[in-house]
């Protein structure tokens, strides 16, 4: 399922490119930092602000997905489910500056931000400039247009009427093992409280039939991960949806109303993320404090570390190793997780274990410091200093940072150039080109 923008930009050979920069006035600096990386995005994702993804589609009626093997296209749409308040978008790909507008509306947004959105159709404005003058919103070197319709509910609840299919659920569970939905195959929503303390649940959706495909919040999950799928919850009312589709264009979709913030006695379904062991109440813990289950005791033997390993949504301590466990008990292995109680992001190996050091994930590399959070913006290594962006990924070649000063980063290791001379342009002793 195609789920964000992807455009292959073919670069000029180093050499060539700049043989063109050291022909031009150096006045001109910006112009050809973005000639070397040209005016096009490589990636353009749109999500919903609690996680998962939004399709985007090439034509208004949403039946042609996006085809990542065409040239870019510079007007896409995308359709939210009626309890969508916001929306973020996140770019990658151009190292000038990216901001991003919506129609009837005169505020400014960046990468990453949580946009509102609202009922009916509206148009977000993805720009891309040399520098941006607040003044001249418009005068842009390249603009991606994606405009969005949320539907409203009495919408949702017609087209739900009109689409169901002949395939089924076998069960939905959540964290807590047993089902507290009454499932019923035929029932296609259910409405679940949560105490306020649950900042994430895991659900399971297997079906009928194995020859069926199965997406919770738009992300397939299968049997090789036991259909399951951890979900972050925001305070208040949360709507999830779990998606069935077969080839033969049969489709069924469950959906989950969960409210995070009631309290237990108030909560109809009784779930609650806190779990007492042994007369002690575990809660949730940093990546800096042992999480113990076991009275206080804070010895490391292996009925501790087993207590620990069954305890659901939290960091816990095996030896001398950090793991998060999923509701489920498992630990999370070979993903990021988004930690919304720090603000902070982590990954998890193979192992299960967090990680930390210098990361290789699908070409990028990314810096994870010694309690594994993971590091954005400028970061000074050893006598290095490194520049890693909004999403961690470290960055190379020239780079126009928030001050407007212009700083070389080596393609080989992401080091910061200093005293020295790139191509004609000499950097001063801070890194920055001196003019």
């Amino acid at each position: 399922m195609n789920k964000r923008i992807t455009h292959v930009i073919f670069t000029v050979a180093t050499v060539a490119t700049f043989s063109v920069i050291n022909s031009l006035n150096p006045l001109n600096f910006g112009t050809i930092t973005a000639y070397a990386s040209s005016y096009e995005l490589t990636d353009l994702e749109m999500q919903p602000s609690g996680g998962g993804d939004i399709n985007l589609y090439e034509n208004d009626n949403y039946t042609k997905e996006l085809d990542n093997s065409k040239e870019l296209k510079k007007t896409y749409y995308a359709k939210v489910s009626s309890d969508r308040s916001k929306v973020v978008f996140n770019t990658s790909g151009f190292d000038g500056t990216v901001k991003i507008f919506k129609d009837h509306s005169s505020k400014v947004y960046n990468d990453g931000d949580p946009i509102s959105v609202f009922s009916g159709k509206t148009t977000f404005y993805i720009r891309l400039y040399d520098v941006y003058d607040e003044n001249k919103p418009t005068n842009c070197k390249q603009e991606y247009k994606v405009i969005v319709k949320k539907y409203t509910s009495e919408e949702e609840k017609e087209m739900s009427d009109d689409t169901q299919g002949d395939i089924y659920l076998k069960t939905i569970e959540l964290d807590y093992g047993d089902t507290p939905l009454n499932f019923d195959r035929e029932k296609s929503t259910y409405d679940v409280n949560v105490g306020a303390d649950v900042k994430s649940i895991a659900i399971k959706a297997e079906p009928d039939d194995g020859a069926t495909t199965v997406k919770i919040n738009n992300l397939t999950v299968d049997e090789n991960d036991g259909y399951k799928k951890m979900v972050n919850l925001d305070p208040g009312d949360n709507k999830i949806e779990i998606s069935l589709s077969q080839e033969y264009e049969e489709k069924r979709t469950y959906t989950l109303n969960i409210n995070r913030g009631a309290t237990t006695a108030n909560a109809s379904n009784n779930v609650s993320a806190t779990t007492n062991t042994n007369g002690k109440t575990a809660s949730s813990g940093d990546a800096n404090s042992t999480q113990t289950a076991n009275n206080g005791s804070t010895n490391n033997n292996n009925e501790n570390n087993d207590i620990n390993t069954k305890a659901l949504n939290k960091w816990i301590k095996v030896g001398d190793k950090w793991k998060y466990n999923d509701g489920f008990g498992n630990p999370i292995k070979n993903t990021w997780y988004y930690d919304s109680t720090y603000g902070r992001t982590y990954y998890f190996d193979s192992n299960g274990n967090m990680f930390t050091g210098w990361l290789n994930l699908n070409n990028n590399w990314y810096f994870l410091n010694s309690n594994g959070a993971m590091e954005t913006g400028w970061k000074q290594l050893g006598y290095n200093w490194y520049y890693l962006d909004y999403d961690g990924k470290m960055k190379t070649g020239w780079f126009e940072d928030s001050d407007g000063k212009y700083y070389y980063l080596y393609e080989s290791n992401g080091a910061m150039a200093h005293d020295t001379t790139i191509n004609g342009y000499k950097l001063g002793s801070n890194g920055a080109w001196i003019k």
